[in-house]
This record gives structure tokens, C-alpha cells and sequence, in this order.
């Protein structure tokens, strides 16, 4: 018996030496990372958080964790901690596993269920916009945007037709940006998924997108999907109080410069 027990507890050994040596690897390999780079400690979700989640409750129910990131990658508004502002909040949409925190993923907690604030008599409906354009801690709920499309249209003569394609690129196409909708009512924000799967543990890289839930009526709705299904990509612009926009025939590669 004693010769069986033996081997087995030498592979247990064995197997828990591998298991520290693998830790302590991807630590020093963390602190590397982080080496010359100055660093903040931000939150990052621990498990899925569904929406609607209060920020009490993910301070008290074990939602977080703590991560160090170099600053020069982190957005503006990435939360260091859920403070008591937050306790009645929650978020407006679901937060997957290792999703970095952002204060405007905070909104006001309704009854509908749903945990977004929807205008009366229009409907949330979401798409992933281009962030490059402007800071993620400058889009939050409640502002009101003008949302533009960058398309390839069907050929030089059908500009206000779109090819269906996506947005194609080369020497010789032709893209076209033109206003689709303005005075949209922001209703949530958040990190747009990325794709493929992250590694357990580990924070998931930012993309250049994020997801972005609008109020609309069903006609600007139907607008909005049926731009989404064709492809091409979305930008908005936020609206101040004496924003002029008004639809136009829009700018192509040709009349980028005026």
C-alpha cells in the first residue's frame, strides 16, 4: 500500500511545483508588461454582470476584481472603484467576464426590466459605432447625437444607393459619409464584444467600437437596423444646444477636401 501511496503523492507534489511555477511566470510576466509604463489600478467584471445591476451590488456580491493596466491604455472614465454615487445605479447593459469598468456604463434604474431609461413611445435598439472620433468618457446617456454612415455605393451614377457590400476599400472605390439620423437620444454605453474568446482571468482588449443603445421611433429604428444589416460603419457626432444639421448629399473620396 505504502508503494502506491508514494508515486501518487509525488505527483501531486510535482503537479502543485507546476502550478506555482506557471502563477509566478505569468505574474513576472504581468510586472514586465508594466515595466518603465506608469500604472493604475482599475476594475475589471470577475463574472458575467447582467444588466441591471446595481453598483451596490457589485461592490458587496463579488462581482470585481482589481487589475493593474499601463495608464496610456486605459479610457478616461475607467472606474478605480464603485463608490457610494453609484449604489443607485446600474448597469444599462450585460458586462461579460473581464470587461473593463467604465463610468458610462452606469445608468438610472427603471421598472421596465430592462434597466435602460427608453423615452416614451420609441424603442432601444443598439449598434457598435467608431469610437475614434471621439473619447468614450465624452458619449454618455442622455446626450443627443447625429449618426452618420460611411458607405460604398452601388456606382458613380446611384450614390444614394448602397452596394449591399460593406464598406469596401481600394485605389478605386469610392465610399460615401452622409448624415443617417440626428437628434438621437443616447440611452446607454458600453465597450462594444470583441471578437474570439479572452483567455479566464484576463481583461479584454479594447477595440475601437463601442456599443451604443439609442431611443428611436419605429421608422428611424428600421432605418437604423437595416443600415447595420448592410454593413459599412457608424460614426456619431454629439449635438450642443444650437447644433445646426440638416441632411445633405454627404462628402465621397472625390470631394473630401472641398
Amino acid at each position: 500500500m505504502a508503494r502506491r501511496i508514494i508515486p501518487v503523492l509525488i505527483s501531486v507534489v510535482l503537479a502543485a511545483l507546476g502550478t506555482g511555477a506557471v502563477l509566478l511566470y505569468l505574474r513576472s510576466a504581468d510586472d514586465r508588461a508594466l515595466a518603465g509604463k506608469q500604472a493604475r489600478t482599475v476594475l475589471v467584471a470577475d463574472k458575467h454582470i447582467p444588466a441591471g445591476t446595481s453598483g451596490k451590488a457589485l461592490r458587496t456580491k463579488g462581482y470585481l476584481r482589481e487589475v493593474r493596466m499601463p495608464v496610456e491604455t486605459l479610457p478616461e472614465d475607467a472606474l478605480e472603484q464603485v463608490s457610494g454615487s453609484l449604489d443607485a445605479l446600474v448597469t444599462t447593459a450585460p458586462v461579460q467576464r473581464g470587461q473593463l469598468m467604465l463610468r458610462a456604463m452606469f445608468g438610472t434604474a427603471v421598472a421596465n426590466g430592462s434597466g435602460l431609461a427608453i423615452p416614451d413611445g420609441q424603442m432601444a435598439v443598439t449598434a457598435r459605432v467608431k469610437s475614434a472620433v471621439f473619447g468614450p468618457a465624452s458619449l454618455r446617456a442622455g446626450a443627443r447625437v447625429a449618426i452618420f454612415y460611411t458607405y460604398t455605393p452601388m456606382d458613380e451614377q446611384k450614390r444614394d444607393i448602397v452596394s449591399g457590400s460593406g464598406l469596401e476599400k481600394g485605389r478605386k472605390i469610392n465610399s460615401v459619409t452622409r448624415l443617417l439620423l440626428t437628434d438621437v437620444e443616447v440611452i446607454s454605453v458600453g465597450p462594444a464584444p470583441t471578437d474570439g474568446a479572452t483567455p479566464a482571468g484576463a481583461p479584454t482588449s479594447q477595440s475601437d467600437e463601442l456599443s451604443v443603445t439609442f431611443g428611436l421611433n419605429q421608422v428611424d429604428a428600421e432605418r437604423l437596423a437595416h443600415a447595420v444589416a448592410l454593413g459599412g460603419e457608424l460614426n456619431v457626432g454629439v449635438l450642443g444646444e444650437s447644433s445646426d444639421v440638416k441632411p445633405d448629399s454627404g462628402v465621397d473620396n472625390r470631394s473630401l477636401f472641398g
